[in-house]
């Protein structure tokens, strides 16, 4: 049989090569928009690369005490700066706690709209930050029912990489602003869209829907599929209203503790008399499961704070940076506590 002809094979070589660079160069291109996402956006309401809120922490030094705060966006410290954040405000003083020694680290690893679902899934994720302890800040994204959202691990490269790939985030964001007439409390909620946008915003954040479906697919075919998500918690012993929420918080407790990592469940400020009904039904559970076991701790800070003051809380649940102090204020006391007894 004849040998092939040289100028076939260097065209299916260059063809390949082609490809290969085009691809690569698509990459980059993507990524150099993301990083500048990053930096335009994450001093203000943004996450940094490795997807949480802040400055990034380096290795853990010697004697440094660090703690990762989960939770939605009321811990995030949506509207505000991250050093207003109650996070930030807490690990300003436990630095200057009179008679503190060492170093303190807290990091917040937060994300808008996830509840106590997430909590196992992002503790896991972030195991590589080696935390001596993990404050679940939480009640409010569980009010409405199951809440499976863990947003980052919808992104391929995070599951593969560990980096934030936030630009499907603002693509997506940005769609749903206009769609909404700015109202994103709304978007959250999924409410049916009242505002009525105009042809040409329908067809921007028709585009910018559809960019972010794209960039979405693109970053999740480098990734792998998410292995690590399961069908829910089993029974907690909370009624079948909270059964879901007090069983997403038991496996976080558990599976935190079974790490040699102690646990703060912080019952956030209550919104509804409802809230007030679960956080009770959690509080049950807690001391059913874990009474006994050392490492835990329950702070209930529902009545801390006046969700109806203006001064306190800007939208009646997302608390202002005095709100968010006094928060902080309240936490100093169980996490020196932790300190003292890791």
């Amino acid at each position: 049989m004849p040998a092939e002809p040289r100028p076939r094979r260097r065209y299916v070589t260059f063809a390949i090569i082609a490809v290969l660079v085009s691809t690569v160069f698509s990459v980059l291109a993507l990524l150099g928009v993301d990083f500048w996402l990053h930096k335009r956006y994450e001093k203000r309401w943004g996450l940094n690369v490795w997807g949480y809120r802040g400055e990034v922490v380096g290795r853990k030094q010697t004697g440094e005490f660090r703690l990762v705060v989960v939770g939605g966006s009321t811990a995030l410290g949506f509207g505000l700066p991250a050093e207003q954040a109650f996070p930030g405000q807490l690990q300003r003083l436990l630095k200057a706690r009179p008679g503190g020694a060492g170093a303190v680290s807290v990091v917040n690893l937060a994300y808008n709209a996830e509840g106590a679902y997430s909590f196992a899934h992002t503790l896991r994720d972030y195991d590589y930050l080696a935390y001596d302890a993990a404050l679940l800040y939480t009640g409010v994204n569980d009010l409405g029912g199951p809440n499976r959202q863990v947003f980052r691990r919808d992104s391929g490269v995070f599951r593969l990489t560990g980096y934030y790939f936030m630009l499907p985030q603002v693509l997506r964001e940005r769609a749903l602003f206009i769609r909404y007439g700015g109202d994103m409390d709304a978007a959250a909620r999924g409410e049916k869209v009242v505002f009525t946008p105009n042809a040409r915003e329908r067809t921007a954040a028709a585009a910018l829907e559809a960019a972010a479906k794209i960039t979405r697919s693109i970053e999740n075919q480098l990734g792998q599929q998410d292995t690590e998500r399961t069908s829910g918690p089993g029974d907690s012993g909370c009624g079948a209203r909270w059964d879901f929420y007090c069983g997403a918080v038991a496996r976080a407790v558990e599976e935190t503790l079974a790490r040699g990592r102690r646990v703060i469940v912080v019952s956030e400020p209550y919104v509804t008399d409802v809230q007030a009904d679960q956080q009770r039904a959690l509080a049950a559970m807690l001391q059913r499961r874990f009474a006994g076991r050392p490492g835990w701790s329950h702070v209930d800070l529902g009545r801390a704070v006046d969700v109806r003051e203006p001064a306190i809380a800007f939208d009646g649940m997302h608390l202002t940076g005095p709100g968010n102090a006094i928060i902080a204020a309240r936490l100093v006391e169980p996490v020196t506590a932790a300190m003292d007894r890791n």
